[in-house]
């Protein structure tokens, strides 16, 4: 299989332009509900799971990647939404990458807001406008580390943050020196694995049963224009 019939859902992450120097794909804007079952109509190799959209929009729902795996195709997720659904479905099969879903993965209370930012519009590549916490978070290490803050400094300047709204988190000016984007990172790990098994052809082949058909996903599968096969399938 070719790695341009491979699926990825990218926003805020990273850029289009940095995604593509790692990974020829099909990029699409950050997924929002009924996106991943839509995707599956194309029959990818893989799909990448990086950004997702969230509060005023219905978020990816959990359904429909356990949906895409019952169909033989491999689904991938990192460093935001990718991560949290990564965290969540590794006992099914989802296949995480990068620090932040080991995170996840390894602190269930971990809040979800930590990836999340506000972004600009899917027609200018949805950039960030707000900074995540995690990546708040390395920078502030990065810093004190450095010397540019003292550890009582880092410290305050996290809990004030934290406090915040994450629209109206960025990292503190005394810390831009040391800036740290783990969410890109995290993004870069994923593309670059996705492309070493695009290289080979190696594609890790899903074992996940088909999700129950219950009424409320075929709610919203229709809330979202969509629908099952009637044979269920």
């Amino acid at each position: 299989m070719n790695a341009k019939r491979c699926i990825i859902f990218l926003g805020p992450s990273l850029t289009r332009k940095d995604a593509r120097q790692i990974l020829d794909a099909k990029f699409r804007a950050p997924a929002a509900q009924g996106d991943i079952f839509r995707a599956c109509a194309e029959k990818p190799a893989a799909i990448g799971l990086i950004d997702g959209v969230f509060k005023d929009t219905p978020t990816v729902r959990h359904r429909e990647i356990l949906w895409a795996m019952s169909q033989g195709i491999p689904v991938f997720g990192a460093s935001s939404m990718g991560a949290l659904r990564a965290a969540e479905l590794s006992g099914c099969g989802m296949i995480g990458v990068g620090l932040i879903y080991r995170w996840y993965r390894r602190f269930a209370l971990l809040p979800d807001d930590a990836v999340a930012v506000t972004h600009g519009p899917a027609a200018l590549g949805s950039p960030p406008l707000s900074d995540a916490l995690v990546d708040i978070r390395q920078s502030l290490s990065a810093a004190r580390r450095q010397g540019l803050l003292t550890p009582q400094a880092a410290r305050d300047h996290l809990a004030k943050i934290t406090a915040q709204p994450f629209g109206a988190r960025h990292v503190p000016q005394a810390a831009q020196p040391a800036r740290v984007s783990q969410k890109a990172a995290d993004a870069r790990a994923l593309l670059g694995q996705m492309a070493r098994h695009a290289r080979v052809n190696d594609w890790p082949s899903p074992k996940t049963p088909p999700p129950p058909i219950i009424h409320a996903w075929l709610d919203d599968l229709r809330d979202s224009d969509l629908q099952l096969e009637e044979n269920g399938q």
